[in-house]
């Protein structure tokens, strides 16, 4: 019953190869074929129409890895949009993500998980220079987008004792989140990501806030070597509406400003996933 796929396939996998871009340097070339062939990037991280085909598939479409949902994760922009992508992010800032797993804006985490397991952290230094150099250039959706995030420090008094008796979700987040997140939002460098500005925090979709929330991370191993800090899971700890209201506080603290999480959301993720496995899996390196 595959037959059909061939007529799908004329209809939406483009069969050229990849032309040169003359009006842009090697490395950039070099970053677009990864990105848009071999690394296969908008597989995840570009919205789908009904057909299920990639709305975009290069440089030339603003839809391209514009962000998308999968797999109850969502694949955040890997465009310069100054929130929810890669706008505050440097060149160098790419690089050791896709290279160590981690920068000081996110750590490894959903289906990104298997993602850098087992692909991004084998490319040479220098396709990876190239692949951040060809993210770098693709414009973001400013006017979308919002005014560009900005910490607010005042959000932290919240947390006082005497005031977050009142707020949904202050006392769960000081309890479970702040000894690693802090009660500032800002997390612990490169090991410990923060919530505040985050793009998980300042997408309107909630569903990879509710999923790791529920569910843990998986296993990151760079190098062959497993890490040691992980989001747990808080799937038989934390009730629908209690991670409804945490992550309500989270996605609304700091400067970030996001819709309210529903139970209903927590619900429904809850039944469709699983806990992310905790079995360190060692990858050669060669």
């Amino acid at each position: 019953m595959r037959w059909p796929l061939a007529f799908w396939n004329v209809v939406f996998a483009p069969s050229d190869v990849y032309r040169p871009d003359a009006s842009k340097d090697a490395q950039w070339n070099r970053g677009a074929y990864l990105v848009e062939g071999a690394g296969h990037c908008g597989a995840c991280h570009t919205p789908r129409s009904l057909a299920f085909n990639e709305k975009g598939t290069d440089s030339h479409s603003a839809a391209f890895v514009s962000g998308a949902l999968i797999d109850g994760w969502f694949a955040p922009s890997l465009r310069n949009d100054a929130n929810t992508g890669l706008g505050r992010w440097s060149e160098d800032d790419v690089f050791r993500f896709l290279k160590t797993g981690r920068n000081d804006h996110v750590v490894v985490f959903g289906s990104m998980t298997e993602a850098f397991n087992n692909s991004t952290q084998f490319f040479s230094d220098d396709d990876l220079r190239a692949v951040a150099h060809y993210l770098k250039s693709l414009p973001g959706d400013q006017q979308g987008d919002g005014a560009p995030w900005q910490y607010e420090p005042t959000q932290a008094a919240s947390l006082q004792p005497a005031a977050r008796q009142s707020i949904p979700g202050a006392q769960t987040y000081m309890a479970k989140c702040s000894f690693c997140h802090g009660a500032d939002g800002r997390g612990q460098g490169q090991w410990v990501p923060p919530l505040a500005g985050a793009a998980s925090s300042l997408v309107p979709d909630s569903s990879s806030s509710i999923n790791v929330t529920l569910n843990g991370s998986g296993r990151v191993v760079a190098a062959g070597v497993p890490d040691s800090y992980r989001m747990p899971s808080y799937r038989a700890q934390l009730s629908d509406g209690e991670i409804a209201d945490v992550l309500t506080f989270v996605r609304s603290s700091w400067g970030n400003r996001q819709p309210p999480v529903t139970r209903g959301d927590v619900k429904k993720l809850r039944k469709q996933t699983v806990s992310a496995s905790s079995s360190p899996v060692i990858l050669k390196t060669h």
